[in-house]
């Protein structure tokens, strides 16, 4: 891979079936996983980009029939939304130490947002998959995934729970909930472009922090 962060594509995935009904990789004899599936299409989506990418080309790489990745993946869509989870959960990963220095709510909720889109923009694949003008894939950018819905709950955990021991966080609202809520601001500024760093931090101080902070 080009990108060292995401070296091993599906070193975060989670709960995962591996497991398929028949097909060989090449000579060996073992079941084709879902993993190996992943890392073949980040391969190839790095190669020839995720919109030039199809799954005769990820099953060419894999040296098996289309068949035999739609007995995994079954269609297209499925298998691009498996690759983004797993980015997100790498990206998610590297931002751990960064919001380990969070002390604040209001603080993490800003500034850890705006950390988070910058490293999210550093990732070439997840970024064309977020600009697809595909409706499925806006749609899974604010649905995400129970895999997505973890990863941020790891990093977003900590933090809040601080917060609501300090009786900070509106009352009411879960720890999922609060990440929710995160996941779907966070689709919405990678979605506005014409949104510079000064404006994305506005909105977030103005529309964020009240939905999640107490006054």
């Amino acid at each position: 891979m080009k990108n060292g962060s995401v070296a091993k594509c599906t070193s975060r995935l989670r709960g995962a079936d591996s497991r398929i009904a028949g097909g060989n990789l090449g000579n060996n004899r073992k079941p084709l996983t879902r993993e190996e599936v992943i890392d073949a299409a980040c391969g190839c989506f790095e190669k020839f980009s995720v919109s030039k990418t199809s799954i005769k080309d990820v099953a060419a790489a894999l040296g098996v029939t289309r068949q035999t990745v739609h007995r995994l993946f079954e269609s297209r869509n499925a298998l691009i939304e498996a690759v983004a989870d797993v980015r997100i959960g790498l990206l998610a990963n590297r931002l751990q130490s960064e919001f380990n220095r969070f002390t604040d709510i209001e603080e993490a909720l800003v500034e850890g947002s705006l950390l988070s889109l910058e490293v999210g923009r550093s990732d070439p694949v997840l970024v064309e998959i977020q600009e697809q003008a595909d409706h499925a894939v806006d749609q899974y950018m604010f649905r995400g995934s129970t895999n997505v819905q973890l990863a941020m709950i790891e990093l977003w955990g900590p933090v809040l729970g601080e917060a609501r021991a300090q009786g900070r966080l509106r009352p009411g609202i879960s720890t999922d909930q609060a990440v929710e809520w995160i996941r779907n601001v966070h689709a919405m500024l990678i979605m506005r472009d014409d949104y510079d760093h000064t404006r994305k931090a506005f909105m977030l101080r103005t529309f964020l922090v009240p939905a999640i902070v107490s006054d």
